[in-house]
């Protein structure tokens, strides 16, 4: 006959701490970027999730720090992956209280995207842990956008997230050939 296992319903061990610790730090984060992290990981989540595609990469890759100090490296961060062109020379600046500037260069007759590409654009305030996405906010040719928060962003300082889905192909995004990689556009202070 055998024993009966102890019974641990919650073990609090150093190792067990961080794994939930790194889990609810960027299942939080990617919870806000939620609707990017659906287009954005779509053509890789053959077998689960684009959610869970994401959160097994960026766990693996865009956590740093050791426990209980850990944090997100926002520059190492993806909502998405994929072969389209990203968008090149993206510059970000604040352009009011509330609103960012976001401008980047095409070069048009070239290989280097189609002119209907449409930017996709994820902002995070790590301070107060909330996010905000504008799906489709100016074509590739546009080479410009810019974006209004809500009045109670006003002096925050936010993660800014970009990438570009074929214009053509919004239809079929479970093609990675229609994504392109996220880039990051840095971390910028909204003017007060």
């Amino acid at each position: 006959m055998r024993a009966r296992p102890e019974s641990v319903s919650n073990p609090r061990t150093d190792l067990q701490q961080n794994v939930r610790t790194r889990f609810a730090l960027m299942g939080h984060f990617l919870s806000t970027q939620r609707a990017l992290v659906r287009i954005g990981w779509r053509a890789t989540a053959s077998e689960t999730t684009p959610h869970n595609e994401a959160m097994r990469h960026n766990l693996a890759n865009a956590i740093g720090g050791e426990y209980p100090d850990l944090f997100i490296d926002f520059s190492k961060v993806k909502l998405s992956v994929g072969d389209l062109y990203v968008p090149t020379g993206l510059q970000v600046s604040s352009a009011s209280a509330k609103s960012l500037n976001l401008s980047w260069q095409h070069e048009q007759g070239t290989n280097q995207g189609g002119n209907d590409d449409l930017l996709m654009i994820g902002i995070y305030d790590a301070e107060s842990a909330q996010g905000f996405t504008q799906l489709g906010g100016a074509t590739r040719q546009q080479q410009s956008a810019e974006i209004t928060l809500p009045d109670n962003w006003i002096g925050r300082t936010v993660e800014v997230f970009v990438f570009m889905v074929s214009g053509m192909a919004l239809t079929d995004l479970n093609n990675p050939a229609h994504i392109s990689e996220t880039l990051y556009g840095g971390s910028i202070q909204l003017n007060d």
